[in-house]
C-alpha cells in the first residue's frame, strides 16, 4: 500500500497573507498579483491560530490554538512567501507609489513560518511602534 502524502499546492508560489486589508489596499494588491504570479490569502480573524506555515498550506492544520482576535485587533498586515528579492524590491515599490496602507510588513523566514499568526502580529505592532518611538525621538 502507497503511502498518502498531501502535496503543497502552493510550493514555490509567491503568496501574500493578508490581515484586516481594506477593499480599496486588497483590490490594489490583487490588481498587481499577475505581474509577480502571486496568490493573496487573507486571513480571517478565526485563522489566527494557526501557524504562518498552516495558512501558506506547508503543513496540516490539526488542530490550530484557540485564538481568535477581533476582526480589527492589530492594524493591516502583509507577510510574504516564496519572492525573489527583486520582485519583493518591486512588490514594496509600487505599493509605496499606489499609497498601500500596511503599516505591518513581514518576509516568512525559517524562523517565524512556524510562529502562530496572531503572535507575529504582536511581535510586528511591537517592532513598529518601537521603530515610530525612535523616528519621533531619535535622541532617547
Amino acid at each position: 500500500m502507497k503511502a498518502h502524502i498531501a502535496r503543497n499546492q502552493n510550493a514555490g508560489i509567491p503568496l501574500a497573507l493578508g490581515w484586516n486589508l481594506s477593499a480599496a489596499d486588497r483590490g490594489i494588491l490583487e490588481g498587481m498579483a499577475p505581474a509577480f504570479g502571486m496568490k493573496l490569502l487573507p486571513v480571517s480573524p478565526a485563522d489566527a491560530g494557526k501557524t504562518v506555515a498552516q495558512l501558506l498550506g506547508e503543513v496540516e492544520t490539526t488542530a490550530p490554538r484557540t485564538l481568535v482576535l477581533e476582526p480589527g485587533a492589530y492594524p493591516p498586515a502583509l507577510v510574504l512567501a516564496n519572492f525573489r528579492e527583486k520582485d519583493l524590491d518591486t512588490l514594496l515599490d509600487l505599493m509605496k507609489q499606489a499609497k498601500v496602507n500596511i503599516p505591518l510588513k513581514a518576509v516568512v523566514t525559517s524562523h517565524n513560518k512556524n510562529w502562530v499568526f496572531g503572535d507575529l502580529l504582536a511581535h510586528l505592532q511591537e517592532e513598529h511602534s518601537a521603530f515610530n518611538a525612535a523616528k519621533e525621538n531619535p535622541n532617547a
